[in-house]
């Protein structure tokens, strides 16, 4: 036993996992990520959340299309309409 706590202390092995797929090796490393949340990483933990919840059957047919579609749609780069610079040469 004590062997195991001095593997954890140098942070061989996560003691925790968020989701299926986000590990964190300390308490403090935990209270850092979810303090430093930026959005990219906040939609992350989202998508991944859902995802976790669906594999686990969760949600209904239903919820789970309505889901799917709306982590297609937030996963979609964000494009910023051009503007025309036709009138600019005119």
């Amino acid at each position: 036993m004590e062997n195991l706590l001095q593997d954890n202390e140098n942070n061989k092995f996560p003691i925790g996992q968020l989701f299926d797929s986000i590990n964190y090796y300390t308490i403090e490393d935990f209270d850092k990520f979810v303090l430093n949340l930026n959005n990219e990483q906040s939609l992350y933990c989202l998508i991944q959340a859902v995802q976790y919840s669906f594999s686990k059957n969760i949600f209904s047919l239903e919820e789970s299309e309505v889901i799917s579609k709306s982590i297609r749609t937030l996963s979609l780069p964000i494009i910023e309409p051009q503007s025309d610079n036709l009138e600019e040469n005119n």
